[in-house]
């Protein structure tokens, strides 16, 4: 009997005070909740692909800097269930008022999008993120324009005057 008051009240305290709605964590994503493929950071954003339902919000993926919706032909190269950890790699928390979960039936049964939609398929977004080779050219460039820079340097300094002599 006792169990089944402080059940009741409970209840009753959880009636009286309604759902409180979080909010998204609007900090950067760690990169422990995304997989990087290719040129592509790829995150599980939400168990939903529409806006509203019922009472959570999912935040289109410029709610943080540099993420976007993937194109079709992106999705077609999305990682795979195993390199998203088996759902535990995902941003929920970070696009999501009160989500915190994935529905990892969705993504086996092939349930995913990266547009928004009126179905509850998961939803997945994407920021490109430079390739090595990209970082290896600025690299280089800055290298020579530090050579270039240096060598200016010593020519100036070369054709400077003469000493007077007193």
């Amino acid at each position: 009997m006792k169990k089944i008051l402080i059940a009741l009240h409970l209840l009753s305290l959880g009636l009286i005070t309604g759902n409180v709605s979080a909010n998204p964590i609007s900090s950067d994503l760690p990169t422990s909740t995304y997989v990087v493929k290719g040129n592509l950071a790829w995150t599980w954003a939400s168990p939903v692909n529409v806006e509203h339902w019922l009472g959570n919000e999912l935040f289109a993926p410029s709610f943080h800097s540099g993420w976007r919706y993937a194109t079709a032909e992106e999705m077609l190269n999305m990682p795979t269930f195993e390199e998203f950890g088996y759902g535990t790699i995902n941003s929920v928390a970070y696009w999501n008022s009160e989500y915190t979960h994935v529905d990892v039936e969705d993504f086996t049964g092939g349930f995913v999008s990266s547009q928004w939609g009126n179905d509850v398929w998961d939803t997945f977004y994407v920021s490109s993120i430079p390739e090595p080779d990209t970082y290896a050219m600025l690299l280089i460039g800055l290298g020579l324009l530090f050579l270039l820079a240096s060598r200016r340097k010593k020519i100036g300094s070369s054709t400077s005057h003469p000493p007077r002599i007193k």
